[in-house]
């Protein structure tokens, strides 16, 4: 398994790999290999598989009883919201996600916009635009590193309460700002030292990325979101449904049935 190339030690390589079997169930109720057996399997150490044992440990993911072995523990619940096409769905499932998850706010202040921000927000290179860090958790399990960036003028009309306790999306609300519709994508990320740290994991782990776009009714830009989520904690999922398009089957987005939680 040794890869010098890579920024990961041998460890967490098995503890990933390990940590994505404890999830999909591979173990059942059965006690998990032993440590020479896990070590000859990947070709690590035990002294390697032993660590990797420790994390999946503090993550509550293992539990060892004495004279019995390691077994399979089931991990906090993940944070899965289904999303639907329209921007109400959207609204809704954020409100939803605020009533039964736990903010706190990290960071809150005023610094000039980036190139890429500005692009974003459509303001100028330096421009003044308000920067927040937030983390969201579920059941005391952090699952969510957010940093969200607004202009100076929506920016100076948000509370640090408002964003301690409250979705962005309801705070424009609460300002009668109209969302009109967001532009969202969804790729893989590496954690950095920040993100790592407020998500509890090490640097360079696998995180689930969502940038968003958020616009008014006006077509101006409201909102630029960067999100970070731990995807053993958070599963991001879209309900299709088959139709045809001139004879041709094509998928398209179903009608959201609300957030769900497993």
């Amino acid at each position: 398994m040794g890869d010098g190339a890579s920024p990961l030690p041998l460890y967490h390589k098995v503890y990933l790999l390990l940590r994505q079997r404890l999830l999909d169930g591979d173990f059942g109720d059965e006690a998990l290999p032993g440590e020479h057996a896990l070590a000859e399997t990947y070709g690590v150490s035990r002294l390697t598989v032993r660590r990797a044992m420790d994390t999946l440990a503090a993550d509550g993911l293992v539990s060892r009883r004495q004279g019995r072995g390691t077994f399979a523990q089931a991990p906090a619940e993940m944070a899965t919201p289904q999303q639907g096409a329209s921007v109400d769905a959207l609204m809704m499932h954020l409100s939803r996600m605020g009533m039964h998850t736990q903010v706190k706010l990290l960071e809150l202040a005023v610094e000039p916009a980036s190139p890429a921000v500005a692009g974003r927000l459509e303001v100028p290179v330096g421009a003044p635009v308000h920067r927040s860090v937030r983390v969201r958790s579920y059941e005391d399990a952090v699952f969510s590193y957010l940093q969200t960036y607004v202009p100076d003028a929506i920016g100076k009309r948000i509370s640090r309460k408002a964003l301690g306790s409250k979705p962005l999306l309801q705070i424009f609300g609460d300002l009668g700002i109209r969302v009109m519709g967001a532009e969202q994508t969804v790729t893989a990320v590496m954690a950095d030292p920040d993100s790592a740290q407020a998500l509890q994991v090490p640097v360079a782990s696998a995180l689930l990325n969502i940038r968003r776009l958020v616009r008014d009714t006006s077509g101006r830009p409201v909102e630029y979101l960067d999100a970070r989520y731990r995807p053993d904690r958070f599963e991001y999922r879209l309900d299709m449904q088959a139709h045809e398009t001139s004879g041709t089957p094509v998928w398209l987005p179903a009608a959201p049935a609300g957030a769900r939680r497993h």
